[in-house]
């Protein structure tokens, strides 16, 4: 008998990456979305709905589907959803974030503290994300009665992600050839996870039935390590710069994400555990992690197609690089 599949979403990189997959697994796929940030993939359905008017889910009422996977961290959307919708889907799964936990200084396993929830009646703005997936979550499992999957990804990479930081290493890697690269002296472990694995693992859960929260998160890489092996990826040859957190904090150098920044480096006590989440229950759940290497040489092949020198969402551009380096000499 043929699964079907509800996407609250479906046209943005990660809702594509379910549909996509789900299709080639045989599923119905239906996709619930506005239609402006991309197409279905082939073989899925899109039912056009704008989630922010009133009716967005009139033309689903008296379906039923298998399986729903929400990705929206708006509260009122995910409330509105599972109110209309809930009853007539089997199994719900929530796409959360590891944003939820408030512990700053150990790393977080599914039980750990979360942050304050948002009012499920406020709009909720970037400043509010992490309050706002807690207040989502609460939502979800209250309808659900405990019956839904909490999954948390960290931070997720792969071709088409559209944030430019995974990618800033093997593209700038790429694009210095034999030239210098800067790249800070040290930095708290990553947990890139690919978003074809994530996305597997997602399907697969909900086929079984898995529910509760779940960190999925990537494999805990050193930092050094991530930079090292996009360089061998890119077949970089020329020298590493190192600096210190300092040195770079003098002269604006962001962390984590943003122009002007250092993508995924995180100095240490800055940042709650980003690169140290207990990835134990993911593991146990059947969740895997394909090598850094071939996600890695995905996305520069990705990377290429855009341009490796394009301007970037998040990174140094080449000359600002250059112009530090020299200052670092």
């Amino acid at each position: 008998m043929t699964r079907s599949l509800l996407i609250l979403g479906g046209t943005a990189w990660l809702g594509s990456e379910v549909a996509r997959q789900a299709v080639a697994r045989g599923w119905e796929v239906t996709c619930l979305a506005r239609g402006r940030s991309g197409v279905v993939p082939a073989g899925a359905s899109l039912v056009e709905g704008d989630r922010a008017h009133a009716g967005a889910y009139d033309a689903l009422v008296g379906r039923r589907f298998d399986a729903a996977i929400e990705v929206s961290w708006q509260p009122r959307f995910v409330q509105e959803a599972l109110a209309a919708l809930g009853d007539a889907v089997d199994h719900w799964t929530y796409v959360s974030s590891v944003s939820v936990y408030s512990a700053d200084r150990a790393p977080n396993c599914e039980a750990s503290p979360r942050m304050e929830a948002l009012h499920h009646e406020v709009d909720a703005t970037h400043e509010h994300y992490a309050q706002a997936k807690v207040a989502c979550e609460d939502l979800t499992t209250k309808a659900r009665e405990d019956d839904a999957l909490l999954a948390r990804p960290g931070l997720v990479a792969g071709p088409g992600d559209p944030t430019d930081r995974f990618g800033y290493w093997p593209a700038r890697a790429a694009l210095a050839a034999d030239g210098p690269i800067l790249v800070p002296a040290a930095g708290a472990p990553t947990q890139a996870i690919d978003v074809r694995d994530l996305v597997a693992w997602m399907l697969d859960a909900g086929q079984s039935g898995v529910v509760g929260p779940v960190n999925a998160v990537g494999e805990q890489v050193p930092f050094a390590q991530m930079i090292e092996t996009a360089r061998t990826v890119a077949g970089h040859s020329g020298e590493e710069h190192n600096a210190t957190t300092p040195w770079l904090a003098m002269r604006r150098v962001g962390s984590w994400a943003g122009p002007s920044s250092l993508p995924m480096w995180v100095p240490a006590g800055k940042f709650p555990p980003i690169g140290a989440h207990s990835s134990d229950r993911y593991l146990a759940t059947g969740g895997s992690w394909r090598p850094l290497e071939e996600t890695m040489r995905d996305v520069l092949a990705w990377e290429r197609g855009l341009g490796l020198d394009r301007p970037r969402k998040a990174g140094l551009s080449r000359e600002a690089e250059l112009d530090l380096i020299a200052q670092l000499a």
